[in-house]
C-alpha cells in the first residue's frame, strides 16, 4: 500500500486577487487586503503573490513581522527600496531583501510604457531583524533543464555581503516533458512548497497546472515529473 505524503493543493483560480488601474496581485495565502479563513501561511511562508504592475507605478507594502522577501521577476525589471536601500532586479535573476518589522518595501516599474510582472515570496525570520539589508542576489543566464537549481540558501548565503541567516531555500528548474527528478528535504522536520511557474507538473501523486501550489508535510524526498516542455517549478524547504 502506497502512503500519501500530507499536503494541500492550492488552486491557481481561487488565488484571492487584489487590483486597481495600476496593479493587480494574485495570492495563493491570505495577505494584506487579501484575507481568507482557509488560506493560512505554510509554516513560515507567509505570503506567495504574482503581481502585475502598470508603466510607471509602484506598490507600498508594509511588513508587519521580521521577514525575508524573495523577487523572482518575470517579465521585465523590478526596482526596489526600502530603508535608505534602493536598486533593480532584472529578468534571471533572485533576489532576497532582509525586512525589519515596521519598514516599508517599495516595488516599482520602472519602465515608461510596459508592464512587468514578478512574484514576491515572504517568509518570517527565525532571528531579530535589526535593520533592512540587501543585496543577497543569484543570477541565472539561462535555467538548468531537468535539474533542481538552488538559488537561495545554504549554498548561496557566502555569496552575500551582508550576513543572512536564510530559514529557508529557494529552488528553481525548467524541465521538458515526461522528465523526472527527486527533491532531498535537507533538514528533517522542513515544509515543502511547490509553485508552477509554467506548464504542468505530478508533484507526489498531485496534479499541478501553471500557478497551482502545493504544500506538503511530513516529507523526506519528494518525486516530480513534467507533464509538458519547458515547464518550470519553484521550491521552497522552509526550516522548522
Amino acid at each position: 500500500m502506497i502512503t500519501q505524503v500530507p499536503g494541500k493543493i492550492y488552486v491557481a483560480d481561487q488565488r484571492g486577487v487584489v487590483e486597481n488601474s495600476h496593479f493587480r496581485r494574485q495570492s495563493t495565502f491570505s495577505f494584506g487586503d487579501y484575507q481568507h479563513a482557509y488560506k493560512e501561511p505554510v509554516g513560515r511562508l507567509y505570503g506567495l503573490n504574482e503581481e502585475t504592475l502598470a508603466r510607471g507605478h509602484e506598490v507600498e507594502l508594509p511588513v508587519a513581522q521580521d521577514s525575508y522577501v524573495v523577487v523572482l521577476p518575470i517579465t521585465g525589471t523590478v526596482a526596489y527600496s526600502i530603508g535608505g536601500a534602493h536598486g533593480t532586479v532584472e529578468v534571471g535573476t533572485v533576489f532576497t531583501i532582509s525586512a525589519p518589522a515596521g519598514t516599508l518595501l517599495r516595488l516599482r516599474n520602472p519602465y515608461a510604457h510596459e508592464l512587468i510582472s514578478f512574484l514576491h515570496l515572504w517568509v518570517r525570520a527565525s532571528t531579530p531583524l535589526t535593520a533592512p539589508a540587501v543585496g543577497l542576489a543569484t543570477v541565472f543566464e539561462e535555467l538548468p533543464e531537468n535539474e533542481l537549481l538552488e538559488l537561495v540558501g545554504e549554498r548561496t548565503q557566502d555569496r552575500a555581503p551582508t550576513q543572512f541567516q536564510l530559514p529557508f531555500s529557494f529552488s528553481l528548474c525548467r524541465f521538458m516533458g515526461r522528465q523526472e527528478a527527486v527533491y532531498q528535504v535537507k533538514q528533517k522536520g522542513s515544509q515543502l512548497v511547490a509553485f508552477v511557474l509554467a506548464g504542468a507538473f505530478e508533484l507526489e501523486s498531485r496534479l499541478l497546472h501553471e500557478k497551482d501550489a502545493l504544500a506538503l508535510w511530513e516529507v523526506e524526498a519528494i518525486e516530480l515529473e513534467a507533464l509538458s516542455n519547458h515547464a518550470i517549478v519553484v521550491l521552497l524547504e522552509l526550516w522548522p
